[in-house]
């Protein structure tokens, strides 16, 4: 492996989008599809075909990555899974990404501003939120953690204003309100996308931020317990070792 340019995956599904971004030597190739399920199905599938466009298989990975939540119980399974499975079949470095951090780099990008806060709806009347602002290098820092909170009492410490991003601000106008007087911009259409999941991945690849296979586990913030080694947690189909196994 080359630090500099290595062959990496990265899948993101905590939300109702599907995606997939592989690089190799620099080049980069993402694939992403709604509602998420028509593409979870088939995993492998779609990921051997992204890396074919990169001339590249399974077992040319250096690493591979996933959004680890919090977000879709299943989609994030279905993610953990595939990164388990490829990273015990050919004996890879996992990078385990905060999808809400995801979602704020990507809102970041797309709408620059001094601090983001990010909303997904975790049903049962409570939200995934966090508060990130920009680390000056394409990535995000926390000001408050990933946490599972009460939109209708939770607020955001500090007065400053921020950019409001992810569906979950549509979902829970409750938190909204609460807020209204700090929302710089509100943009609920922005989701987690897997090219900024497998940029954030190399760096912490380059930075040895990386964890072994067996603990390429979900975060599900206290919601359900972890996946324990081994358990059943996807119904992807396909060899997760590819046609390089």
């Amino acid at each position: 492996m080359t630090t500099a340019d290595p062959c990496a995956i990265a899948f993101e599904a905590s939300t109702d989008r599907f995606g997939i971004a592989a690089c190799r030597g620099g080049a980069v190739r993402a694939w992403a599809v709604r509602p998420a399920r028509d593409g979870t199905q088939q995993v492998y599938v779609h990921a051997a075909r992204l890396l074919a466009e990169l001339d590249a298989g399974f077992a040319d990975l250096d690493m591979v990555a996933f959004g680890c939540g919090p977000g879709s119980f299943t989609g994030v399974r279905v993610a953990a899974a595939a990164a388990q499975a490829l990273a015990f079949a050919h004996d890879l470095p996992v990078c385990r990404v905060s999808s809400l951090a995801v979602l704020a780099a990507g809102a970041l990008r797309e709408a620059p501003a001094p601090a983001v806060a990010v909303c997904l709806d975790a049903r049962m009347e409570r939200a995934y939120a966090a508060l990130y602002r920009p680390d000056g290098a394409g990535g995000v820092v926390p000001e408050h953690a990933d946490a599972l909170v009460d939109p209708a009492t939770f607020a955001f410490p500090g007065g400053a204003g921020f950019l409001a991003a992810g569906p979950g601000w549509d979902d829970l106008p409750a938190l909204a309100e609460r807020h209204r007087g700090r929302i710089t911009a509100l943009r609920p259409d922005i989701l987690p996308d897997a090219r900024d999941l497998l940029a954030m991945a190399l760096a912490d690849l380059r930075a040895g931020r990386t964890v072994a296979a067996e603990a390429a586990l979900p975060e599900y913030l206290g919601q359900v317990p972890a996946l324990p080694r081994g358990a059943p947690a996807t119904t992807a189909t396909s060899d997760p070792g590819g046609p390089d196994r």
